[in-house]
Order: structure tokens, then sequence, then C-alpha cells
């Protein structure tokens, strides 16, 4: 079944409030410890990548592996007013979470186009798709939300990351931060995200209180035009937070790092730098920690010793272009590409791809499977379709692979979101960067 897409042409034809709680200052305090594994049941995906280490790995057993009924939600047709319908369609939409049979989705978040204009969070009935509850994110979000314990956490342009009310919508938090914040990672107590100057936080997940902050700004740094950023979600475990932070001039990224913090205190560990990739404008995606290792992508995945940062191998896809974050399991990493691959977790041979076979004159208009997968025991999730993880056959979907395929066409809004689709039981989600939450699963009326 083709994953059948209109055009932004076509799109552009067819045109809370609450309490708040301002935290500032920098404090230490030690955290209650992460969980590596999953901690929450399998008809759950409460933060993006689907757990705390970034595994992109559910137990649901029962995920759709045959072609499933699709059912498309678009957002910009649930506003009244023509700004939010052009602010959904012009701004990015993020990857789902879900929680409570609720799904989660921020819009707004930055693009190619110029947008300084509200955004939202929306809560959507997991079945049905009709919408709870919305609430505004000043100037934009700025990632994808994360639930815990009843609360709902989405990063806001105006340098703000809110606590909401995930029954209602009603403001717990608020806090600010010098820059935007990313997206969030919840372990334990606390909440971690980077920011658009480089700085990581360790925010106290029931009240907002900063425990620690890190910052890689110097005195000096704010005369000069080098600027640091970090955009993906922080792997955390029980001891270290790790995240991929770039570093560049004139919005270009000219340098990268992977850094492995103390969770504890936010103190620098080590950190791993990637060589200047003159083909890449864009910082690491999220890291990934699995197998005793810590998996990240640039243009190639590499491989880094959790204890030391030095690297143990790295694959080169022969596509110079940024990747897919990595999903883990079972001793195997999936990554999009240009393919979509399965790489050996111990020693990065390649154990088997998925082709992109689409004609040769469609080629240059194409751009690598940037959206992350999610895995299951037997099946890897990507784009809008699905794979036999075992071998790489094509069971369901759009993986970019037909001729007439709108998949990877190279306005990137027209693609699944970066932070890859949300599996909750029997249940995909799939969210397209220009405001579609897209619903597969067996049995669907």
């Amino acid at each position: 079944m083709p994953f059948q897409r209109p055009t932004r042409r076509r799109f552009l034809a067819g045109l809370g409030a609450g309490g708040v709680t301002a935290v500032s200052g920098c404090a230490s305090s030690r955290s209650t410890p992460a969980t590596a594994a999953l901690d929450w049941p399998s008809d759950e995906w409460p933060v993006a990548h689907g757990t705390p280490t970034n595994t992109g790995y559910t137990r649901s057993k029962s995920a759709p592996r045959t072609n499933p009924p699709m059912h498309v939600w678009k957002l910009w047709e649930r506003v009244e007013s023509e700004d939010e319908k052009k602010n959904i369609l012009h701004g990015t939409t993020s990857s789902p979470i879900v929680s409570n049979g609720t799904v989660f989705v921020a819009t707004g978040l930055p693009s190619g186009f110029t947008i300084d204009a509200d955004g939202k969070l929306y809560a959507l009935d997991a079945t049905t798709g009709k919408t709870k509850w919305s609430a505004t994110l000043p100037k934009g979000g700025t990632g994808t939300p994360a639930v815990a314990d009843g609360l709902v956490f989405a990063g806001s342009a105006d340098r703000a990351l809110t606590a909401f009310d995930a029954a209602s919508g009603a403001v717990r938090w608020r806090t600010t931060t010098s820059a935007p914040v990313g997206t969030p990672t919840v372990a334990g107590g606390n909440v971690y995200v980077g920011d658009r100057h480089g700085s990581v936080h360790a925010f106290r997940r029931t009240d907002g209180k900063l425990e620690w902050r890190y910052g890689q700004r110097t005195l000096g740094s704010f005369f000069s035009e080098k600027t640091w950023w970090i955009r993906s979600k922080p792997a955390v475990t029980d001891d270290t937070v790790y995240v991929s932070t770039g570093i560049g001039q004139n919005g270009r990224t000219t340098s990268s790092n992977l850094l492995a913090l103390s969770r504890d205190d936010g103190g620098e560990r080590w950190r791993y730098e990637f060589s200047q990739d003159r083909f890449s404008y864009e910082p690491p995606r999220a890291p990934v920690v699995a197998d005793g290792t810590v998996f990240v992508s640039d243009t190639s995945l590499h491989a880094v010793d959790p204890s030391d940062g030095t690297k143990r191998w790295q694959f080169a896809f022969g596509y110079r272009r940024p990747v897919s974050a990595p999903a883990v399991h079972d001793g195997s990493v999936y990554i999009g590409a240009k393919n979509v691959y399965s790489i050996s977790a111990e020693d990065g041979t390649e154990q088997w791809r998925f082709v992109n076979r689409a004609s040769m004159a469609t080629m240059e208009h194409r751009v690598p499977m940037e959206s992350a997968p999610v895995v299951t025991d037997e099946t890897v999730y990507i784009g809008a379709g699905a794979l036999d993880s075992s071998s790489g056959e094509k069971l369901w979907g759009d993986l970019g692979n037909q001729d007439d395929s709108q998949f990877f066409l190279s306005d990137t809004n027209e693609n699944a979101t970066l932070e890859g689709p949300a599996i909750a039981g029997d249940a995909v989600f799939v969210a397209t960067e220009y405001g579609s939450i897209i619903r597969f699963a067996d049995g669907d009326a």
C-alpha cells in the first residue's frame, strides 16, 4: 500500500493558561537513577526514540507486520484560524509520543520557512484522532515532547520548557533558559535537555527546579561569531548523560562533538570529536547507548567506547549527506541513509541493506531517509513502512523506493519527522513534518 500525501502546493492551495514558576540559578543534586531498559508498558511511547537511552526499541508483540489500514489526521484541518493553518504548514511538526491512550505532538518547530509565530502542543485521542486539548507554545515548538507521571514536557522558542498537565493541558510549571531547548529526555526524577547555545540542563521533574547546568560558551565566545547548539535528544544512563553538539559559524556546522557528562553534577567526563565534514550543515543526531557502546551518526555511523570516548569503529554510507539517528536491538544497529541498513553492533559490518530503487531520473531530487527507525523483535519501522529485521525484506508501506514516491522529496517538510514513529500496542504512529499524523493498525475499520 503506497503512502499517499499531497504536495506542498496542494496544501497551500487548500488552505493554555495556568500557574507559572520561573527557575534560575545553578545547583547540584544527586538524581534518582535512570533505567536503561524500558520501564513502561508496551502500549506506551512516552519519549522520542522510545527510551532514556534512545534505543528505538519496543517490546510490543502486536505492531503490524502485514499491510495495515491507514488513517490520516491532518492538523491544519482541525483549526479555525487561517494563521494557525499557515503556522502548521510553514512550520514543522514534531515526532509523536503516546501515553495513556493519547498522542502528543508539537507544531511550529524550525523549518526552511521564516516564521515567528506561536505553535501548539496537541493532545489527540490515540484511536480516533479527536483533539482532546491544545496549548500554545510561544513562538513555536522546539522539539518532540515527553510524558512522565501525568506531565507533558515541551520546549518553545521563547526559551521556555513547560510542564503541562497531560489530562487537561493546564500549565504546572514553566522555566526559562538562555536559549530555546530541544527534545527532552525524562529519566528518574529529572528532565534533561540541551539548548541552542550548546548548554545542557537537568531540571527536577516535579517542579522545574534546576539541578545542574553544563555550558560550553566562554566569556570570549560571546564576542566571536562561533556558535554552539544542541538539537537532538540526550541519552541518559544510570550515571551519564550523552549529548551531540554542533559548533559552527553563520548557521553552518564546522565541527561536532559527542559529550559524556556526569549525571550527578553535569561535569564533563570526555568528548568525542567528529572530523569536519563539508557535506553536513547539521550537528550529529541523537546518541544511542546499547550493547556496551554509544552509537551516534552524522554522515557516518560511529561506535564509541562509553568509558573513555575512543572510537571502536565507523561505518561510511557512500552518500555524503546527514543520515538518520540509529535504533539498536539484539546486536544490530538499524539506520536510514539513502538506503536502510542493518549493521553489526559488535564490529560495524553490514548485515543487510534495503535499497532505494527509485528511477535515475528522480534521484537528483531525492534526499536520505533521515527519519529515525523504530524496532521490535521482528520488525523495523522507518518512514511510513516496515521491513523484516532479520532480512531487510519490505513488509508494507512507503519507504521511498517507488518511482512515484514522494517520501524522498528535496523539500524536507514533505517527509516523515526526524525522531521517527511511535509504537503503542498494536498501532504505529507516523508524523510528517507538515502536520499529518498517520495511524497504522491491523483490524482498523
